[in-house]
C-alpha cells in the first residue's frame, strides 16, 4: 500500500489529476507451437532466443517414407500429365475431321481422352495428398517474431497436438493496463499512460489503443491496452497514470 502512494504521489504533481494504473508487458502476438502429426524430431531449426520469418522451418520430424511416397506421386502427375496432353492434341485432331473418319475410331480415341483427363485429375489429387501429409511432419513459424520456449529435442517423440513445441512471440509488444473499475466509463481510446520503468520515467507517454468491455470479476479491475514503439521483454510490469488527451 506504502508502494502505491509512492507512485500516486510521484506523478500527481507532473502530470496534475489522473487515474492510477499498474501494467504489463505482453507480445501482441504469442502462440505455444505444435504439430498435427505423430513421429520423431529428426531436425530442430531454431533456439530460444532465435529470430525467425513467417514460413520459416521451426522443425522437421523423421519422414523417409512420405519423401519417397511424394516422389511416387510426382512421377505418376508427370506420366499422367504426359499421357493427357498426347490423348488431348490427338482428339482436337480427330475432332476437326471427324465427318471424314469412321465413327467407332473418333469415340474410341474421345473415350481415352475423357479417360486420361479422369487419371490426371486423380493424380493430382494423390499428390497434392502426398506432399500435405509430409508438409504436416514439418513446423513453419505462422508470424515473425522470436523464439520465446522451446520444449524439444532431435530425438524426441512428438505426440500430435498434444506436443508443446515452442512458444512464438511477436517483436511489437504491449503495454496491458489495469485499474480501478470505477473509472471505466472516464478512460476512454486515445488518452496519455505516463509510467515508469525500473523506476525511471519514460519520456513519452503511451497512447490507449483498446479499452477491454468487460471486468475483471475477482480483482473488480478494468483494462486497456496501448502499444509500444520498442522490444522489450515480455513480462516487465510497473505503474503509472491515465491522463487524459
Amino acid at each position: 500500500m506504502k508502494q502505491v502512494l509512492v507512485w500516486v504521489l510521484c506523478f500527481l504533481p507532473l502530470f496534475g489529476e489522473g487515474i492510477y494504473a499498474t501494467f504489463s508487458i505482453q507480445a501482441v502476438q504469442s502462440a505455444t507451437l505444435s504439430l498435427a502429426s505423430n513421429g520423431v524430431v529428426e531436425e530442430v531449426f531454431v533456439e530460444i532466443g532465435k529470430s525467425v520469418k513467417k514460413g520459416e522451418k521451426l522443425l522437421a520430424l523423421k519422414s523417409k517414407d512420405l519423401q519417397e511416397n511424394v516422389k511416387i506421386a510426382k512421377a505418376s502427375l508427370d506420366s499422367a500429365t504426359i499421357e493427357y496432353e498426347f490423348l488431348k492434341s490427338q482428339y482436337k485432331r480427330y475432332e476437326h475431321s471427324q465427318h471424314v473418319i469412321d465413327k467407332n475410331t473418333f469415340e474410341k480415341i474421345q473415350s481415352q481422352y475423357q479417360s486420361s483427363l479422369y487419371a490426371l485429375k486423380k493424380a493430382q489429387a494423390n499428390y497434392t495428398l502426398q506432399k500435405e501429409l509430409l508438409d504436416k511432419t514439418i513446423l513453419y513459424a505462422p508470424f515473425s517474431g522470436v523464439i520465446s520456449e522451446k520444449f524439444v529435442e532431435v530425438g524426441d517423440g512428438v505426440g500430435s497436438i498434444s506436443s508443446k513445441l515452442f512458444v512464438l512471440e511477436s517483436r511489437q509488444k504491449k503495454a496491458v493496463i489495469e485499474f480501478d473499475s470505477q473509472y471505466f466509463n472516464e478512460v476512454k481510446v486515445g488518452d496519455r499512460f505516463v509510467y515508469k520503468l525500473q523506476n525511471i520515467e519514460q519520456k513519452t507517454p503511451l497512447i490507449l489503443t483498446k479499452i477491454y468491455p468487460s471486468i475483471e470479476a475477482k480483482s473488480k479491475k478494468a483494462k486497456a491496452e496501448a502499444l509500444l514503439d520498442r522490444d522489450l521483454p515480455s513480462g516487465i510490469f510497473g505503474a503509472g497514470m491515465i491522463v487524459g488527451q
